[in-house]
């Protein structure tokens, strides 16, 4: 009679089960995801909900009537100047920044930033830079590290910022340390706690 012999684990990774860009973990008999920003589920096949969208928002300072609740409106147009769906701060504030209440505790997965596009004035999107992401459980302490988008910011460029650590807040602020903040919708992807 053949003997038979034990060759170890199958490598349940090597077909790459995870979607949506999750990264596969192969363990003794079984494999789990991390799921990329926006995605939840076994094998990150559940898109997660948008927690800003219709929520409050502030910012700093507001140039004209470009107030921060065009940034979670839910309306994805780029044009600044005609159609006003941009958030804008004030040309005197010289660290600017915009804030959400999502009025409930989430772990942040990702902050995602769309970016003015060409309008009248020309192409400004270069403006979105140097900005911060950040996350707290109260609106005077918003100072737990997301991420961070260096840029220059392209014409309608969507800016995915993932947050590697699933920092714990109920708020999440973009700021940046040079004038005017511009940002055309945010989404905010999390997991309740």
């Amino acid at each position: 009679m053949p003997e038979c012999s034990y060759i170890g684990d199958i490598n349940e990774c090597l077909d790459n089960p995870c979607q949506n860009g999750g990264t596969c973990s192969n363990s003794d008999g079984s494999f789990t995801c991390a799921c990329a920003g926006g995605f939840t589920g076994a094998l990150c096949n559940e898109v997660l909900p948008n927690i800003a969208l219709g929520k409050p928002a502030e910012q700093s300072s507001t140039f004209r009537d470009y107030n921060a609740t065009y940034a979670v409106d839910g309306d994805n147009g780029t044009e600044f100047v005609v159609d006003k769906w941009c958030t804008h701060t004030d040309f005197g504030d010289t660290n600017p920044w915009w804030r959400v209440d999502l009025q409930a505790v989430y772990n942040i997965t990702s902050v995602r930033i769309l970016n003015r596009g060409i309008d009248k004035y020309g192409d400004l999107s270069y403006r979105l830079q140097d900005v911060t992401v950040t996350v707290g459980l109260t609106e005077s302490d918003v100072n737990i590290p997301c991420g961070f988008f260096a840029g220059p910011g392209t014409a309608s460029q969507l800016v995915v910022i993932d947050c590697p650590t699933s920092p714990q807040g109920r708020f999440v602020k973009i700021s940046k340390t040079t004038k005017a903040l511009t940002l055309c919708e945010v989404v905010v992807f999390g997991v309740s706690v």
